[in-house]
């Protein structure tokens, strides 16, 4: 089992330690509480769930195409089409045994992350995770108010999704936002397959398509260390 510490941060914001737990195909994403809530993504069932303990809750969200997905009867389909007039640029800079990473949406700066060539397999289940998130960020993204969407936003969380993580391990992200993550370390430690459950008891609620979300009674998938 490998854990990732980054410390996160939020501008005019101290600061916080987030923990990432990798075991096979599953990771959990958490403050380096046990008991607490923690976000758990699954590779293989291409599904993300949020526990809230405080809630009795489990919410999951499947992955899905952007402009593909199925809508309700009399629902239009989420159509996000990238802006004609919108351009993205990408550079890439050595720098010793790393690289830094800059992406820039018409000229202005979107994200800058330098990477290191280490832990390249959990790194990428990071991307996968944020790439199963792509079609929840376009759906809340298009919801906003034209005036309060961010281009970077869809940049980043649609468009090019998970490209933080492409790399490498990335030891530093810095967003547009302000928004930054800094590695502080990492170890491997003896697997613990319970930190990887789903609640049983807990309320779950699947979120499948835009603006759909509905009862789920499905058991969670047991965790499968690889």
């Amino acid at each position: 089992m490998t854990e990732i510490l980054y410390a996160d941060g939020e501008p005019e914001q101290s600061s916080m330690t987030s923990r990432i737990l990798i075991l096979g195909d599953r990771m959990r994403m958490d403050f380096g509480q046990d008991d607490q809530g923690f976000v758990l993504f699954d590779r293989v069932a291409r599904t993300v769930w949020h526990v809230s303990p405080q809630d009795r809750k489990v919410t999951a969200i499947e992955a899905g195409g952007v402009a593909q997905v199925e809508p309700k009867p009399g629902q239009k389909p989420l159509q996000l089409d990238w802006p004609k007039d919108w351009t993205l640029s990408l550079d890439e800079m050595p720098s010793d045994q790393n690289l830094l990473t800059q992406l820039r949406l018409n000229g202005s700066l979107c994200v800058e992350f330098k990477s290191a060539p280490m832990l390249v397999r959990q790194a990428q289940l990071l991307a996968d995770f944020r790439q199963t998130l792509a079609m929840n960020q376009a759906r809340l993204w298009q919801a906003l108010p034209e005036t309060e969407r961010q281009q970077c936003a869809l940049a980043v969380d649609v468009e090019k999704a998970g490209i933080e993580y492409q790399s490498g391990l990335p030891l530093a992200i810095r967003y547009w936002n302000g928004r930054s993550r800094v590695y502080l370390g990492h170890q491997y430690l003896p697997v613990r397959p319970e930190l990887f459950e789903l609640p049983e008891q807990f309320r779950q609620v699947l979120i499948r398509a835009p603006d759909q979300a509905k009862e789920s009674k499905r058991q969670p998938r047991s965790s499968q260390a690889k």
